[in-house]
């Protein structure tokens, strides 16, 4: 057999063998699904912090559990409870929706949360702390974007700025 012959021989093989194990890899990427992350696992119970001022005036928040059991949307149950607990949220306002976008929680509210805020810096703080602080409550939750009617404004009394995320408290 000549040297050509034997090199074409060679080349050849080393396609065929190129090309099988190309197709085995392409069956291999078909048949294996890609791994999703499982869901964010939600306590049983979720701590609601409801702000107070106490007898000295000064601005307490008590820690309330929740039970999320057999709530089938946990964020939006627990956020829901707060509204009913907390007397610093403006009459009529609603918890329009409450979702969870990977580290974050965003919580939208009816424009009443806006329309009717009668409070000052203080009561702006408050309220905003009770939303970051209960959301604390959720593993893996690291920031809150409150919407209102689904935009984001700037502030909802005038004093704190709430048109990006916010950093949850633990």
């Amino acid at each position: 057999m000549s040297e050509a012959r034997r090199v074409q021989t060679l080349l050849g093989g080393l396609f065929v063998l190129t090309a099988a194990v190309a197709v085995s890899v392409g069956i291999w990427l078909r048949l294996t699904h890609p791994t999703t992350a499982p869901p964010p696992v939600i306590p049983p119970v979720i701590n609601l912090y409801v702000p107070r001022v106490d007898e000295k005036g000064d601005l307490r928040y008590d820690s309330k559990p929740f039970s999320t059991a057999q709530q089938p949307d946990a964020y939006r149950a627990v956020f829901e409870q707060l509204l009913r607990e907390t007397p610093i949220f403006p009459e009529g306002t609603r918890l329009l929706d409450a979702e969870r976008q990977d580290d974050m929680l965003v919580l939208n509210f009816s424009a009443e949360l806006v329309k009717n805020f009668e409070g000052g810096s203080d009561t702006e703080a408050a309220l905003i702390n009770a939303l970051t602080r209960t959301a604390s409550g959720f593993p893996g939750v690291q920031k809150v974007q409150i919407l209102i009617e689904g935009k984001r404004v700037e502030t909802l009394g005038g004093h704190l700025d709430i048109s990006q995320p916010l950093p949850v408290q633990p």
